[in-house]
């Protein structure tokens, strides 16, 4: 699969690297969270510019629109070996990949954020009405209209049943996110509510010769003190300390969490899942949050787009 060609004027460092990427083998997702965040090129300008009035996005402390862009990137361990597109989406190869497919992100802020954040690197936003409940639900055409993006606020995701009634996704990103609840609670309502609709919308997806994917995305938790970073952490280990010696609204508890939906979907009646990690990615990055001194759990806009790039990521390895 061949990515953009560079523009005409473009140093042979890039063509290089370009032709380099070509290369490689795509990272398997074991690949992608073994890495670190490293300073990447200085840009000309931001990836976009968040929407006047996106109540959910937290703008990031000190964004210049106007001002040249430079921002920290992910990179695997293995990035000679492996590729991973980490610094941009092309909406090109994006749209080859969902060519009249409908994508879902249903489940809490954070994963309405990474709505918003795809929508703004595949250029077309939607502006949100003026008065925007609880529990939004967006829909973008992306792709000339081709293809849909759809994004819903539920954070105890109680309406998964609804929302593949109403849209017949090919792709479903879920999380619940940090809403505590009990472990019983959690795994009560997995198996009786969510796994059962994810299930059927499988069994559908086989009979109608659909090529559908479901992932869960695991929970970050919150970064205690999150204000005193100023760059990317570099050690898992030293943050599960600080928030484990810092508790706050059930953090230090979501990283058995994880572990527990990893082992029930392993052990259900799934045909297949693929899980967006997050965790041991963006539990290094306390500095990653917005201009709200009391806010450390919600990250900001433009500067987190990483599950988008692992979105697209995904695309990838489906395709192959």
């Amino acid at each position: 699969m061949r990515l953009k060609l560079a523009p005409q004027d473009a140093t042979s460092t890039t063509r290089e690297v370009q032709e380099d990427t070509e290369k490689r083998t795509l990272c398997t997702m074991e690949q992608l969270v073994q890495g670190k965040w490293t300073m990447g090129a200085e840009k000309d300008k931001p990836p976009y510019i968040p929407t006047p009035g996106e109540r959910q996005q937290k703008t990031c402390r000190g964004f210049d629109p106007s001002a040249r862009w430079q921002d920290w990137e992910w990179t695997p361990e293995d990035h000679s070996r492996c590729d991973f597109l980490n610094s941009d989406i092309d909406s090109n190869l994006f749209c080859s990949l969902v060519r009249n497919k409908t994508i879902v992100i249903q489940g809490d802020s954070i994963s309405f954020d990474h709505f918003l954040s795809l929508t703004h690197l595949l250029g077309v936003p939607v502006a949100p009405p003026a008065r925007v409940p609880k529990d939004p639900l967006r829909v973008s055409k992306i792709c000339n209209g081709t293809s849909m993006l759809i994004g819903k606020k539920d954070f105890h995701l109680q309406q998964v049943g609804r929302i593949i009634n109403e849209f017949h996704p090919d792709v479903m990103i879920l999380n619940q996110g940090a809403h505590y609840v009990s472990d019983e609670q959690l795994i009560q309502h997995l198996n009786s509510t969510v796994i059962p609709h994810i299930a059927n919308w499988q069994d559908e997806c086989v009979l109608e010769k659909k090529d559908c994917h479901f992932v869960w995305r695991s929970t970050v938790p919150g970064h205690p003190y999150c204000t005193q970073f100023t760059k990317p952490a570099e050690s898992v280990e030293e943050m599960e300390t600080i928030i484990a010696t810092s508790p706050q609204y059930n953090w230090d508890k979501l990283k058995g969490q994880n572990e527990l939906v990893m082992d029930l979907l392993s052990r259900s009646s799934l045909t297949a899942f693929n899980m967006l990690d997050g965790y041991p990615i963006n539990i290094l990055r306390p500095d990653l949050h917005g201009p709200k001194h009391n806010d450390c759990l919600h990250t900001c806009l433009p500067r987190d787009n990483i599950y988008s790039f692992i979105t697209l990521h995904l695309l990838r390895l489906w395709s192959e």
